[in-house]
């Protein structure tokens, strides 16, 4: 049983990674249609530069938009920037927040897919929407719950 006492991460740090996540996943859908645009525009008619810039400042903003509402008010986005103290043990991570009116939650080791380690946070990517995870900050995890998290789920990145 490994403890993290006290930890969280920010909002913005959150929706960053997730969006970064995102975006590595699907870049190719969101170049395609500016780069056809910019094409047919250099091809056949000029205005379809237009229509490129129109889907590079108004449609992809709104997509990353509905990425935050989608997974941004999410209580798994909330678990990851409320305070909180978390216990790794076999079962799974037990989450006890300092907020008196969150209550305690845990997360069982068949609920979490797998967890990327990335330079200043780890996410634990959970069951369920694709973009779902739990992060705890990397200033809070010693080698013990590194080597925990390896031993009950797999690794990716």
């Amino acid at each position: 049983m490994v403890e993290i006492k006290a930890c969280q991460v920010t909002a913005s740090k959150y929706m960053r990674e997730l969006c970064l996540i995102f975006l590595a996943d699907n870049w190719l859908w969101m170049v395609l249609p500016v780069a056809l645009c910019g094409a047919v525009a250099f091809f056949v008619d000029v205005r379809f530069i237009i229509v490129a810039l129109m889907v590079l400042f108004v449609v992809l903003p709104m997509i990353l938009a509905l990425l935050y509402f989608y997974y941004g008010f999410s209580p798994e986005a909330r678990w990851s920037i409320m305070e909180k103290d978390a216990v790794i043990g076999n079962e799974g991570i037990s989450l006890t927040f300092t907020d008196e009116r969150m209550k305690k939650h845990a997360i069982g080791w068949d609920d979490v897919r797998y967890f990327i380690e990335k330079e200043d946070v780890v996410m634990l990517m959970l069951q369920g929407k694709r973009y779902t995870c739990l992060m705890l900050p990397k200033s809070a995890i010693d080698p013990d719950v590194s080597q925990a998290l390896r031993q009950f789920t797999p690794q990716v990145h």
